[in-house]
């Protein structure tokens, strides 16, 4: 996990974030990206990273309802060596064979909650339920994701996606949730080596799977990493396919991490993202809703 200083929250000025608060509902998206699937090709969620991408958001301050099995999300069962899809279950397999958060197993969640909100709640309209397989680790910075690296992060990362590929159809569109960078700005990495190291990361994604839409999370909601923010802008600003969402007003568990409400919040953003890259004419990667 990510050290920590003591938190505060500021309301930075935004650096061409993609996709910040909006008062457009998911909902209003529906209509032009569910007439794009028609095929109704399947929608195969990875949420990779460091620590945020598992998630530390208490299991005790999500609701009843979604505490019990969510079967609108299929998740890749990590643990049985099968890695079969089975019916997302916060506390029983959301959270797993990643790195850091071994103590929070049972008891935490990550951006999963709201991505089983937005299935439940017709976002994918035909396309549910949505395929999860999560491959984050916590404490990871960039250069530990590189394929050969003694981590061996790439490499689980490729068995988990290979072993979905495996079960899939061939049609399956691709959706990349990423939270990284955190802890390299504690470790002090220069951040134009950060960018160019995760481009090539992000073109590793892509050519493992084609048509991927990646996601970024900023991190405007710990108010102390602009220049992260600012190169996680320009990346999305440059490379095809990808987008970043602000973090802006994301409640905070502490310092580095998200609370339950802030990764719905985020989680929120994220759908929206997706579903606009998905619409028959995507917005450009930078925000352009007039606010």
């Amino acid at each position: 996990m990510e050290r920590s200083e003591p938190p505060r929250i500021v309301k930075p000025k935004m650096i061409g974030e993609v996709y910040p608060p909006v008062k457009k509902t998911t909902a209003s998206l529906l209509g032009a990206a569910c007439t794009a699937a028609a095929s109704a090709s399947p929608l195969a969620f990875v949420i990779t990273g460091e620590s945020n991408s598992g998630g530390i958001g208490l299991n005790a301050d999500a609701t009843p309802a979604e505490l019990q099995p969510r079967p609108a999300v299929r998740i890749m069962n990590l643990t049985d060596g099968r890695f079969g899809f089975e019916p997302l279950w916060l506390g029983k397999n959301n959270l797993r064979e990643h790195a850091g958060l071994a103590a929070y197993y049972d008891n935490c969640h990550g951006l999963e909650n709201g991505l089983a909100e937005a299935a439940e709640t017709g976002a994918f309209a035909e396309r549910a339920p949505v395929y999860l397989i999560k491959t984050g680790q916590g404490g990871s910075r960039i250069e530990e994701w590189a394929p050969g690296h003694p981590s061996g992060y790439w490499q689980k990362h490729m068995q988990r996606i290979e072993a979905a590929k495996r079960q899939l159809p061939g049609k399956t569109q691709w959706v990349v949730w990423m939270s990284l960078g955190i802890n390299d700005a504690i470790a002090g990495t220069d951040m134009g080596l950060w960018q160019t190291a995760v481009v090539a990361h992000i073109r590793r994604l892509q050519a493992q799977l084609p048509g991927a839409i990646v996601v970024m999370t900023q991190f405007q909601a710990m108010g102390k990493y602009p220049a992260l923010d600012a190169a996680i802008a320009a990346i999305a600003a440059r490379e095809p396919g990808v987008r970043a969402v602000s973090s802006t007003d994301a409640v905070l568990r502490d310092e580095n991490h998200w609370s339950c409400a802030g990764f719905k919040i985020l989680a929120g953003r994220m759908v929206e993202a997706t579903l606009r890259a998905s619409a028959p004419s995507p917005a450009k990667n930078t925000e352009e809703t007039k606010r």
